[in-house]
């Protein structure tokens, strides 16, 4: 729960960086040419068109009147006097970047204010100019798929008890401290331990609105501070079926019966592909969405998308049915859309990653996944949980990783790629540091840095795979081939000697390479 909260925080905190770049921009393009008229209101429409979710954009002068508006639709704001609000004569007496709180705005509905200083050539302050989010709009883009692919919630609250937002969106706008609906002692109890400490864990019993009844809940939150706002930002998830499910983590199973049950996937889902090519896509996925059916059987099921990431079959999470999902990632950050179609589209096998156990009240477990094609147009896919395997990777880990790649990229850009890999392959620099080393190929297998394996140096390895099937090298060319990215593997680590769980990420390095390094689990899936 905790690297998903960070994970979270991240992309809201990214999001609201992206606006204030852009109000930033417009505030010094209104230097020059003044808060009002055609010119003033031509800079907001550009920059509405760079913020996605931005519903409108102001401009107010230090007396807190309206002098520019944009879009159109809100023109008929210009000369009005905002004073009333505490929101924006608040922006003006800091005269910095500010977040507002929510607040009920003239447009008719909750909003918040991400607001940036005017400053004329000769640094007189002349006002400023806003974006105007609503949380729903803002953050439901970033929640949403969380809440799906995990059945947690969150929510966000001001320090003063407002809900910023919450995964139940009738909340937003209420105060936890004071709405009726939160008006239980536990509750109350809740709402003072979140606001009173930038970060912890509580566990209480609240409603829940899938079973109609009060459930016990865990939250854990953090704060998130940027340009004089502070958030709680909290994940909820449901701890009673959890509990039925108390152990299985700790269920440990020999090799032996890892590779019987892998064996069993595969002709589970092959058994399942010709199905679906005899009966036809369309009675096919209603017998993969049948809860009650032989396709369904606890953590175990058939998925089925297209080739363009379209869901066709996903039965414990079938208001994704019709839906897009080219950007699925788990909670490591790992592409899992664009790898389950490198992989059908590569005639199927087996991929890893993290993804919500429908049997374990959704939450994030290893899975191994085998994956065939339909045909040309969709496929299909099951997975093994692995739920004894821990396989959430620290965020700072995770950052660390990302930093070592993108700093042997840049040491290849500046040495050329012939010193470089030499560096690479040095044992005594710092790219060859333990299980933390550095490694190269070309986009057609050749090996090109292995510090601690030198022998394979030269050898072409596309068809290497894992102990489990999984097409290694293959994996981390098309990530690279992506641009980049994460990819799982089961490898020798050098610091023990033993194969273990590891999680890659890889760059381009040039045309025809790509660099690479690793975070290794220290144990491997037996």
């Amino acid at each position: 729960m905790l690297s998903a909260l960070d994970r979270i925080t991240g992309e809201i905190s990214n999001d609201l960086a992206i606006i204030r770049e852009e109000n930033q921009k417009s505030a010094e393009s209104l230097r020059t040419i003044g808060i009002s008229g055609e010119n003033a209101t031509s800079v907001l429409e550009r920059k509405l068109e760079s913020v996605h979710y931005g519903h409108s954009s102001l401009i107010i002068s230090p007396d807190n009147i309206v002098t520019a508006a944009a879009p159109v639709t809100f023109s008929g704001l210009i000369g009005t006097d905002l004073s009333y609000q505490p929101e924006t004569s608040f922006a003006n007496e800091r005269q910095e970047p500010v977040i507002s709180n929510i607040f009920y705005l003239e447009e008719g509905f909750y909003g918040i204010s991400i607001s940036y200083p005017i400053f004329s050539e000769g640094d007189e302050y002349l006002g400023y100019t806003d974006v105007t989010i609503r949380p729903e709009e803002f953050f439901r883009p970033v929640i949403g798929p969380f809440t799906e692919q995990t059945g947690y919630e969150v929510f966000i609250l001001q320090t003063d008890g407002m809900t910023v937002y919450a995964t139940n969106e009738f909340e937003v706008g209420k105060n936890f401290l004071t709405d009726p609906i939160y008006d239980i002692p536990e509750m109350r109890n809740v709402s003072h331990a979140v606001l009173e400490n930038e970060d912890g864990t509580v566990t209480y019993t609240f409603w829940d609105k899938n079973s109609n009844r009060q459930v016990p809940r865990q939250a854990i939150w953090d704060t998130l501070s940027l340009d004089n706002q502070e958030w709680r930002v909290a994940v909820v998830r449901n701890l009673e079926e959890a509990e039925k499910q108390k152990g299985a983590e700790d269920q440990e199973l020999g090799s032996d019966n890892l590779n019987a049950s892998l064996t069993n996937l595969t002709q589970f889902v092959q058994d399942a592909a010709i199905f679906a090519r005899t009966t036809g896509q369309e009675s096919a996925c209603a017998a993969f969405n049948n809860l009650s059916g032989p396709y369904v059987s606890g953590d175990r099921y058939i998925f089925a998308y297209t080739m363009n990431s379209t869901t066709l079959a996903l039965p414990y999470q079938q208001g994704l049915l019709g839906k897009d999902r080219p950007d699925l990632f788990d909670m490591n950050g790992f592409s899992i859309m664009p790898a389950l179609i490198d992989t059908a589209g590569q005639g199927g096998g087996f991929m890893y990653g993290v993804y919500p156990n429908p049997d374990q009240d959704f939450q994030n477990q290893l899975k191994i996944y085998y994956v065939e094609p339909v045909d040309s147009d969709w496929f299909i896919g099951s997975g093994l949980y692995i739920p004894w395997i821990q396989a959430e990777f620290g965020s700072e880990e995770i950052d660390a990783l990302i930093s070592r790649v993108r700093q042997a990229v840049r040491h290849a850009d500046l040495v050329g790629k012939e010193q470089a890999i030499m560096d690479f392959n040095d044992l005594n620099q710092s790219f060859a540091d333990g299980g933390s080393y550095i490694f190269a190929y070309g986009y057609d297998g050749t090996t090109l840095a292995l510090p601690h394996q030198p022998e394979l140096i030269g050898t072409n390895r596309m068809n290497l795979t894992d102990v489990y099937g999984v097409p290694i090298i293959t994996q981390e060319v098309r990530a690279a081939e992506r641009g980049g990215g994460f990819v799982y593997v089961v490898y020798y680590n050098p610091d023990s000697g033993n194969n273990e769980l590891k999680l890659c990420y890889v760059l381009p390095a040039g045309e025809d390479w790509f660099v690479g390094s690793g975070i290794y689990l220290g144990r491997g899936l037996t």
